[in-house]
């Protein structure tokens, strides 16, 4: 509920600036699937190109800003990722994989802002690379011990564990800040060496599975959502399938995953361990 609160806020948001948005992951399939949540899933993926995301942060804050922390490497220094949240004041929601994070840990909906990129495939994926290793390490900049791949185990694990640790350490030493990171990343991000009428989210690990063109997913089109309603780009289907397949059959039992959260407090009093 409390996440449902904070989509028609930002929805309500994005309707007065005639910001256009549209969901993705869990919640594109949700309201495709299930006309709401996916009935395991408990968070808000939303995406809308730089211009209008840049917009959104830049006006949101002067809505809702009592109600909301609009978070993004600008206006947290200790925010670790290239997209923003848009967190309810007072409650609070900590994820294993960022109990280290020494930023605002609240119930909060994803916003990740889609970049032009190149039709050349060539240059599309030298800005992938480039854009994903300062990530890294502006995530390195911040946090020692990083989560590392699930599959990683044994002495890789440890010496990954040390190389972190080393590295972190050697930031400090070097004056490698957060903000260069994020300099550099969105110094890539928002180039494009030609005209250009598909985008992407650098931030994903596999944002190639997810473009978009411009041109085939606007206007986009409404689907039920709950009790009210959430806009996908035209060309869903389209946008969804190269890294869902077949997004409408329900996966085995052992592939539904949430966040796993460690603790929340919905801001009302009432907390769940």
């Amino acid at each position: 509920m409390v996440e449902l609160d904070i989509l028609k806020d930002f929805i309500a948001i994005c309707e007065k600036y005639k910001l256009p948005y549209f969901a993705t992951g869990g919640t594109a399939i949700g309201a495709l699937r299930h006309q709401g949540f996916i009935p395991w899933d408990d968070d808000i993926d939303v995406c809308m190109l730089r211009e209008d995301y840049n917009k959104f942060m830049d006006v949101a804050p002067k809505e809702m800003g009592e109600k909301y922390i609009f978070m993004t490497t600008d206006t947290e220094k200790k925010y670790p990722l290239m997209f923003g949240k848009m967190v309810k004041r007072g409650t609070r929601f900590v994820e294993d994989a960022y109990q280290q994070g020494n930023y605002p840990l609240g119930i909060y909906i994803d916003i990740f802002p889609y970049d032009k990129t190149s039709e050349n495939e060539r240059l599309r994926t030298k800005h992938q690379k480039k854009t994903w290793f300062w990530a890294r390490l502006q995530v390195l900049t911040l946090i020692p011990d990083p989560n590392l791949p699930p599959g990683m185990k044994g002495w890789k694990k440890k010496v990954a564990e040390w190389g972190c640790r080393t590295l972190h350490v050697l930031f400090k030493i070097f004056c490698i800040t957060p903000q260069m990171c994020t300099n550099k990343y969105l110094k890539w991000a928002t180039y494009c060496e030609d005209d250009s009428d598909l985008y992407i989210d650098y931030s994903y690990i596999s944002g190639e599975n997810l473009m978009i063109r411009t041109k085939s997913s606007f206007p986009t089109v409404k689907f039920k959502f709950e009790d009210t309603e959430v806009a996908l780009v035209k060309n869903f289907d389209a946008f969804l399938r190269p890294e869902y397949g077949d997004y409408m059959q329900m996966p085995p039992e052992g592939e539904r995953h949430n966040h796993y959260a460690s603790f929340i407090d919905f801001g009302d009093g009432e907390t769940c361990n």
